[in-house]
Formats: structure tokens, C-alpha cells, sequence
């Protein structure tokens, strides 16, 4: 499906090959806990041209086993966990954002990362849904997902061509094509020239669904301009009130004059005939650094957090040798970078149910010499 449609507070939108932009302006966790804070950055995207505004829906417990250490961001080392903890969103905002947003022209989004998080989405009857990079792999989250029939915006950072393949199938066998893929560099932030932007094309060829950008580099408009020239569905990217702020997004994340700015940049490239087009990205050589081979690889800003960012089978209580492994004492996790990552959520199904052979401490990744006899 080369187009999907998205319903908006102004009527249907066609997003795909030769359709405007379509700009998600990501508040993320920028709102701080502070629901005027975040009818501010509502406020702001609105006011930038964006067509969307973006929040993430979590809670750490459902993403992070705890203490997982501190990790470095421009600002210092943070302790994620808790950082998250007092970044997670209530519920009861939901609906409250959702009626502001649309309020302001603006389609709602949200990122929901349990199943939990999906459930209080339907209740508001989320337009469509967002998967976050590190939860491409969490396929019993994207089948339950896929169920709500609702257009589903996957980033593909951290990822190979096989594991995009995987989410899609999963995707489409709950009978949903309504899947928008964005090319993303997970790093925070990412450089410019490791954005390889034409697998962008390698996207859409392969799977045959519209295909733009998830960005994370430091400059506004740079790569978000020339993914546009170079046929971007989508863009997404931060903001921020202030960069100043404390916690681990901000200091990445535009203010609110670049964000116009980059919107300014988009909505210039989208009118550009294909001559045009071409002149642009062979203008400089570091367009064509930016511009990449089009191959779907790890980017080397990536590796350190490749597999670990991703998520795995973690055990979250004590188990004893002979216990069987249940939806209560398991769960889908993050590893981060300091602890071993589990078995990968696909095989999930597999293991509830079986009993393990050696003594398990929570928050430990499960591994399948725990399930297998000698």
C-alpha cells in the first residue's frame, strides 16, 4: 500500500509518495511531568506549521528492570530509571491532550510501549499508532497493536532489513496495511553523515509502504531538508521549550524557532520539481556522506546499544529451579548496556509455560540454557 490514510482534526490525509510532508513534531517526554508544559509544546507545534505533536506513553517498570545504571547524555551521566519515573505521563492527560491538540489543528500521536499504554490510547480513540525503535522487535506488542486496525508509524532505528521485515509481517497477518515506516539513526544525537538517507528508497521498494524520517541530528533543518528533496512521506523530529531544561531529551531537541524553521525548509523542498530535486542533493559532497549507499545497516553510533536497546525476555521475580515461567514472573525488557539482553519477545509464546532448570534472579535476562537440560 503506497498511501495510508490518517484521520485529522481537518478532515482525511493522504500521506505517501508525491503527498506533502507529513510533519510529527516530537514533545516526547519534554513536558516534565507538568501538564502546562505540555499544552505549551502542544501550543508550539502548532504554531511552527507541524501537522502533528507526538508524546510517549510509558511506564519504566514496563520498559527498564530497575537499577540499570547511569548512562551518558550531553548533559552528564543520567540515571535513566529514575529519570523515567518521573517522566511518565498519566493517563487522565490523555484525553485532555488529545482534545487540545486537535484544539490547535493538530493530529494527536502517541508512542505506547505496553499493552496497557494501548488500551488507555483506545479509550481516546487514538488516530494512529507509533512504535518506537527499540520496540520494533516487541512483536507481541505490535500484533496487539495491529488489532486496533488504526495506521501504525514504525521507526527502524536499531534495526536490520530482517527485523523490519519481521514487524511488517507481523503487522499485516493481524489483516492491518496501514503502516507508515520511518528511517531512523538511534543516537542521541546522531550525525549527520550516518543518516544514509536513501534508504529511505530501499524501504519503500521492499515493502511497498510510504516511508520518511525519524530525525535525531543537532541541526534543524539540515537532514530533514534533504529527506524531503529526497521523497520523505514523513519527517519527525524533538522539540523542546528550551534546550536548557534538565533530563535526557531537551538538550537535543529543537526550540521553538528551529522547529518553524525546519518546517519552512520541508515545506520549501516538497515543492520542488525533480530537476530541482537533483540539482540540490548533488550540490555538496556532504550531501552525498548524508545521502548514503542505501543499504540497511547498524549505524556505527548504533552498535554500543545494539542488541541491549532493544527489547528481550527478562525474569522479574526470584525463581526456583522447577518453576514454571508465567506472564507474572516474566516480562518484555530493555537491557540498556549493562546487563546481558534475554531471548528475543518472539519467542515468548514458547516459553511461558515451561519450567526451568536452575535457580533464576530477577531482573535477569532469560537465556535458553535456563530452559534446556544438559
Amino acid at each position: 500500500m503506497e498511501n495510508i490514510i490518517i484521520k485529522t482534526p481537518k478532515g482525511e490525509r493522504i500521506i505517501g509518495p508525491g503527498k506533502p510532508v507529513f510533519i510529527i513534531a516530537e514533545a516526547g517526554s519534554n513536558h516534565d511531568g507538568k501538564l502546562e508544559q505540555a499544552k505549551k509544546l502542544i501550543e508550539i507545534a502548532a504554531d511552527s506549521g507541524a501537522d502533528a505533536v507526538k508524546f510517549q506513553l510509558f511506564r519504566a517498570a514496563k520498559i527498564y528492570p530497575p537499577k540499570i545504571g547511569k548512562i551518558p547524555t550531553i548533559q552528564g551521566k543520567l540515571d535513566l530509571y529514575e529519570f523515567l519515573k518521573q517522566a511518565e505521563l498519566p493517563f487522565k492527560w490523555l484525553p485532555v491532550l488529545k482534545k487540545y491538540s486537535e484544539s490547535r489543528g493538530l493530529v494527536f500521536i502517541v508512542s505506547p510501549f505496553d499493552e496497557r499504554a494501548v488500551d488507555e490510547l483506545a479509550k481516546v480513540d487514538l488516530a494512529v499508532y507509533k512504535i518506537a525503535s527499540p520496540e520494533l522487535n516487541h512483536l507481541p506488542l505490535l500484533r496487539y497493536i495491529a488489532r486496533k486496525g488504526k495506521p501504525v508509524i514504525m521507526s527502524t532505528g536499531l534495526s536490520k532489513m530482517s527485523e523490519v521485515e519481521e514487524a511488517i509481517e507481523t503487522v499485516r497477518n493481524e489483516g492491518n496495511e496501514k503502516i507508515l515506516l520511518l528511517h531512523c539513526v538511534t543516537g542521541y544525537p546522531a550525525l549527520p553523515e550516518e543518516y544514509n538517507l536513501r534508504v529511505m528508497e530501499t524501504l519503500r521498494k521492499a515493502f511497498g509502504v510510504p516511508v520518511g524520517l525519524s530525525d535525531h541530528s543537532l541541526k534543524p533543518a539540515l537532514v530533514p531538508k534533504i529527506a524531503a528533496a529526497a521523497g520523505a512521506s514523513a519527517v519527525e523530529k524533538h522539540f523542546t521549550i528550551n534546550k536548557k531544561l534538565p533530563g535526557a531529551d531537551h538538550s537535543f531537541s529543537l526550540e521553538p524557532e528551529e522547529l518553524k524553521f525546519m518546517v519552512k525548509e520541508i515545506r520549501e523542498a516538497e515543492k520542488w520539481n525533480q530537476a530541482r530535486r537533483q540539482r540540490f542533493l548533488q550540490g555538496k559532497g556532504f550531501y552525498q556522506k548524508i545521502l548514503g549507499s542505501g543499504q540497511k545497516i547498524i549505524a556505527p553510533s548504533e552498535k554500543e546499544l545494539y542488541p541491549g536497546d532493544k527489547r528481550s525476555i527478562f525474569v522479574i521475580k526470584n525463581i526456583k529451579r522447577g518453576e514454571k515461567l508465567t506472564r507474572k514472573n516474566t516480562d518484555i525488557l530493555r537491557a540498556e548496556r549493562y546487563i546481558i539482553p534475554g531471548i528475543y519477545p518472539k519467542y515468548y509464546g514458547l516459553v511461558l509455560g515451561k519450567r526451568v532448570v536452575k535457580p533464576i534472579k530477577k531482573y535477569t535476562g532469560l537465556q535458553w540454557e535456563y530452559l534446556l537440560k544438559k
